[in-house]
């Protein structure tokens, strides 16, 4: 409905919201009237619309029935002005003083009338009580708005998902001052740091040695009002040091893979990790950009694993995109991962941040999914103190607090579904680069896809399935209700790879698609699309 909206509001000539307009929302649509609309359809739409609606197996319904032209002719007669009318809507919208809107409230049909400034503000703006409690607690994020606005987290947080019951691994060098100093005192005060494991030292104690966990958490974690808010205020915290900071070696992947293991047998829902892998100390065989395939590295591949578990996995792209030797400026392992978002970096006005590594994966896939604010990115340090650095580091907490507050929003959407949805919410989606991928992430828009996407019931949502997911060469769909289904297969940009019909319980063939990731549509009343792997 939201672009419905939209566009409607793009046909109303400009000056429409003054005190003499008005929605005239009409009664209910006739029954007969209705009947007749879609027994003779062709009266009122084309043979083309007809059949788009037929491939598509979307009926007809009230909705798509006209206004009656005798309402419109009688609001007119009042002396209104009758600026438009929607049949979706079941609306006109009229320019009309108060004296007439007084005779157009007396029509038989007229089921309620409203100021459109009054209905703008109930679609756009929280009513006032409202506003005065949320301009206490969320009326300046102070110094992170800069990377909150940016990828529009702030409307998250407007609709009351800060990450409340969702749960956040940070996997990084070290956290010093998380446990004593005044910014993440409301995190500390309301126990929302869950565990901590040093998976490098073998002990609980994570606050020592670097403080570039600290800054990462930070552009999450952090809730001073006026001051400084992070992407995911509300969530509740694991907090694992991995990296070893005296030496790079391929032992910080198995700590890695420790921290994931662990990460998902306590029920995370999100993981940030803000390393990368790729040139070890001379001891040891560093990696090349053909082994950043997403199944060569032990890293990418536990990566990959996490995300078909259900985390929610964010990585960032890493921070070799300036170096010299160009074949060193490709993302790091486990930014290859499948399964997962990979975060580049961009500048507070949007342009791609130097340093940010460049993508693809080296079997092809698009890579850095997304990008957030990476450049000159406020954050606290572990004396408590403001500072500015750069890095992807940076960019990809800002995303993965963002995922958190996502998550909550939408607690039984699959990892494909939220990835895809990140996808097409992004400013480069049609037509993604090496640099920032699919563009800079828009949580609104993100939220929006997913709204529309998972109106489904979310009964028939539970009893499909794929069996077995992921597929090697077939599957069935079980709990489809009819004998026969129609069915798309597309992949994650919404090409259409496959179409068909299959009886059910019969085996559907998919040996022929390539590795990767896809949606199967079973078309019917509803559209209901289910993630699954090819492997």
């Amino acid at each position: 409905m939201k672009n419905i909206y939209l566009i409607l509001l793009a046909l109303i000539p400009f000056g429409l919201f003054s005190q003499s307009h008005y929605a005239i929302i009409l009664e209910d649509k006739a029954p007969d009237r209705v009947t007749d609309f879609i027994n003779n359809p062709l009266e009122m739409l084309t043979q083309r619309a007809i059949d788009r609606r037929h491939n598509l197996n979307i009926s007809f319904d009230e909705i798509d029935v006209p206004i009656d032209k005798n309402f419109i002719s009688n609001c007119s007669g009042t002396g209104a002005e009758i600026l438009a009318h929607s049949k979706w809507l079941n609306t006109i919208f009229v320019d009309a003083t108060t004296e007439q809107i007084d005779l157009i409230k007396k029509l038989s049909f007229v089921k309620e009338v409203k100021p459109l400034e009054q209905m703008t503000s109930g679609k756009k703006l929280p009513n006032s009580a409202n506003t005065e409690v949320f301009s206490k607690k969320m009326s300046t994020y102070g110094q992170s708005e800069v990377f909150i606005k940016q990828i529009k987290t702030d409307f998250l947080h407007n609709k009351d998902f800060k990450g409340d019951n969702i749960q956040i691994a940070v996997l990084d060098a070290g956290f010093p001052g998380v446990e004593t100093t005044d910014p993440f005192k409301e995190l500390r005060d309301r126990n929302g740091i869950l565990g901590t494991y040093n998976f490098v030292a073998d002990v609980e104690d994570v606050y020592r040695d670097s403080d570039h966990g600290t800054m990462v958490l930070s552009t999450m974690a952090v809730d001073k009002p006026n001051t400084y808010i992070g992407t995911a205020p509300q969530s509740d915290y694991w907090l694992f040091t991995t990296e070893d900071n005296h030496a790079e070696t391929p032992r910080e992947e198995f700590f890695w893979i420790e921290a994931i293991e662990f990460a998902d047998s306590v029920g995370v829902d999100v993981l940030n990790s803000s390393l990368g892998y790729q040139d070890f100390d001379s001891d040891f065989i560093s990696y090349t950009y053909s082994d950043m395939d997403g199944e060569t590295t032990f890293i990418s591949r536990a990566a990959s694993i996490g995300g078909q578990k259900g985390i929610l996995v964010v990585i960032s792209a890493g921070n070799e995109g300036d170096e010299g030797d160009e074949k060193k400026r490709f993302i790091w392992s486990p930014a290859d991962a499948k399964n997962i978002i990979t975060a580049g970096a961009v500048t507070s006005t949007g342009t791609v941040s130097g340093f940010s590594s460049f993508g693809p994966s080296a079997d092809g896939r698009i890579k850095p999914d997304v990008a957030a604010m990476g450049t000159s990115v406020p954050v606290y340090t572990s004396n408590g103190t403001i500072s500015h650095v750069n890095g992807t580091s940076f960019s990809s907490p800002i995303t993965a607090g963002s995922v958190a507050c996502l998550r909550q929003a939408f607690p039984k959407a699959s990892v494909l579904i939220i990835i895809d949805a990140l996808h097409k919410s992004a400013d480069n989606y049609s037509s993604p680069d090496n640099r920032t991928g699919y563009g800079i992430a828009n949580f609104e828009e993100a939220y929006n896809i997913l709204k529309e996407q998972l109106s489904l019931n979310e009964i028939e949502i539970d009893e499909l399935k794929i069996i077995p997911n992921p597929v090697v060469e077939s599957f069935k769909v079980i709990g489809v209700d009819n004998d026969n289904y129609q069915f798309t297969i597309s992949d994650l940009s919404g090409r259409i790879i496959l179409k068909g019909e299959k009886k059910l319980n019969e085996n559907l063939d998919v040996s022929n698609l390539k590795k990767g990731y896809y949606n199967l549509t079973i078309n019917s009343d509803k559209n209901i699309t289910i993630p699954f792997i090819k492997k």
